[in-house]
């Protein structure tokens, strides 16, 4: 039988992990009752609770470390602890854990377009999904999994500690800071500004890496939004370098 963690959150958030988890495993569907999490990992853990939700919250932490990167309006959504066992003939038992609801006013700002094939009116075939792959990533690459830990947390941001510490991941992974640069997967001015900015007390106070730091002011710096957007595209590209990918 399938088993599927029901997940809670707001609906952007919850469209946006379907769109990337739509096929494969694990995979986001939206049904009639709301949106679960299903994955051949939770088969079997029905009649273990705590390891069900141990099983389910590492697998919510994958996915929304892939979808933290690849959308960047993407926040966080929870497990209620609901679990459905499904025979696929809609026969199944429902299991319920633990309970947590949160409320938040969003607004969507994303543009939805219909892609046609040349001059017909027949739409292409959608791509697949982009989430699995990467998941299949970190199942090979070590440095993948770990930034998948890092970025896979729960809270709405990052903070810089995090931040450094998936830059640093990166940066080893390719060898040197000096080949990180070669790649030009990022300015070399935006990768001096996040590291004043992350490290430097006087750019951003206790939130810093650093309670104490000599020299003058730096000339450029970002914001730690800034901060996490400069890491989700160098991380995008890092990943996309390591699948292959154009």
């Amino acid at each position: 039988m399938t088993v599927k963690a029901k997940l809670e959150g707001h609906p952007f958030d919850l469209d946006a992990l379907m769109e990337l988890f739509r096929d494969g495993d694990p995979k986001v569907s939206k049904e009639k009752d709301g949106y679960y999490l299903s994955s051949a990992e939770l088969e079997g853990l029905m009649g273990d609770g705590g390891r069900l939700i141990e099983v389910a919250n590492r697998l919510l932490q994958r996915v929304t470390g892939v979808a933290r990167i690849l959308d960047s309006s993407f926040r966080p959504v929870s497990l209620p602890g609901t679990f459905v066992e499904d025979d696929g003939a809609g026969n199944g038992r429902r299991h319920h854990i633990v309970q947590a609801e949160t409320v938040e006013a969003r607004f969507n700002a994303k543009a939805v377009a219909v892609v046609m094939d040349g001059q017909s009116s027949v739409p292409r075939p959608a791509p697949p999904p982009e989430g699995p792959g990467f998941l299949q990533l970190a199942m090979s690459h070590t440095d993948v999994a770990e930034a998948l830990t890092i970025l896979g947390q729960f809270s709405v941001s990052l903070s810089w500690v995090d931040l450094y510490k998936l830059y640093e991941i990166v940066r080893d992974s390719v060898g040197s800071e000096q080949a990180l640069k070669a790649k030009k997967w990022v300015p070399d001015a935006e990768l001096s500004a996040f590291k004043a900015s992350a490290n430097r007390p006087d750019v951003s106070g206790s939130a810093a890496r650093h309670a104490r730091m000599g020299g003058g002011p730096p000339k450029l710096t970002m914001t730690l939004a800034a901060g996490e957007d400069f890491i989700r595209r160098l991380v995008a590209a890092w990943w996309n370098s390591l699948s292959g990918a154009p």
